[in-house]
């Protein structure tokens, strides 16, 4: 399991963004939940709004949320669904690789 942290300020809003990542005993991404903490209340509701339009109990996407934390499960099939670049099988070490180059730390 990797855990993957980043913290960026938008409009004025801080973003604290956790994702918990998943693999198999052949180190392949398995699955990934995704929690984004926001600083502002009416954001963190706006978020929790965009990202249930996303939901997909077929495809085990699933959004939590709780006063300014959205959570994500199912993050790695969402990411693929929205046609951004598939995580589901990369690598760690790819993976890892790739959230350096985004600026995102990782452990």
């Amino acid at each position: 399991q990797v855990v993957c942290t980043q913290e960026e300020t938008q409009n004025g809003i801080t973003i604290k963004g956790k994702v918990i990542v998943d693999f198999d005993k052949n180190d392949k991404l398995t699955d990934a939940t995704a929690t984004y903490e926001l600083s502002d209340q009416t954001a963190a509701d706006q978020y929790c709004s965009i990202f249930k339009m996303m939901e997909n109990a077929d495809k085990g996407i699933k959004i939590e949320c709780s006063g300014t934390k959205v959570t994500i499960k199912g993050f790695a099939q969402m990411e693929a669904d929205e046609d951004e670049e598939d995580i589901l099988g990369m690598s760690k070490a790819d993976f890892i690789k790739q959230m350096a180059e985004e600026n995102v730390t990782c452990k």
